[in-house]
């Protein structure tokens, strides 16, 4: 391949930024190749840049080479991002759906325990005043009648 079609097949996974800069006294000049991925791949290396010195003839005789296998690593990057992240989207699907198994698990009620008690007949106002407090004249209230149950045996409120 040319150095353009080795540099169009790298932009189509990232836009591309190139900086040259030459050094007159060395003979040398650098070419920092600067990627920016199109996509957000979230894999810091994939923003990595190729940055390179040499003189002109070393750049005709190697940079497309150079070029070249700089975009098969990236590629591979794509590549294993876009894997980690299928790998990491499953995981997260699986624990949501193991979350909302515990969940529906831990919102089921419990069954009621079976009682073999008869309910508490409710007290009657014996004295017809509705609420008052049933006080005899020597301002004492008469015991409360013992609730019983249907057997006839006293009701225990709390066993």
């Amino acid at each position: 391949m040319t150095m353009f079609e080795e540099l169009f097949a790298l932009a189509t996974s990232a836009t591309l930024t190139m900086v040259l800069s030459a050094d007159e006294k060395t003979g040398r000049m650098t070419i920092n190749v600067i990627p920016k991925p199109k996509k957000d791949a979230n894999e810091p290396a994939l923003t990595k840049a190729l940055s390179l010195t040499a003189t002109p003839a070393e750049f005709d005789a190697g940079f497309v080479d150079v070029l070249k296998g700089y975009r098969e690593v990236r590629q591979s990057l794509v590549e294993q991002a876009e894997a980690t992240q299928e790998v990491l989207q499953a995981a997260k699907v699986a624990s949501a759906k193991k979350a909302g198994e515990a969940m529906s698990k831990a919102v089921k009620p419990a069954p009621a325990p079976a009682t073999t008690k008869a309910p508490v007949m409710a007290q009657t106002d014996t004295a017809g005043d509705f609420g008052d407090d049933d006080t005899e004249e020597g301002g004492n209230a008469p015991p409360p009648a013992a609730a019983t149950a249907a057997s006839g045996d006293p009701y225990d409120l709390f066993g």
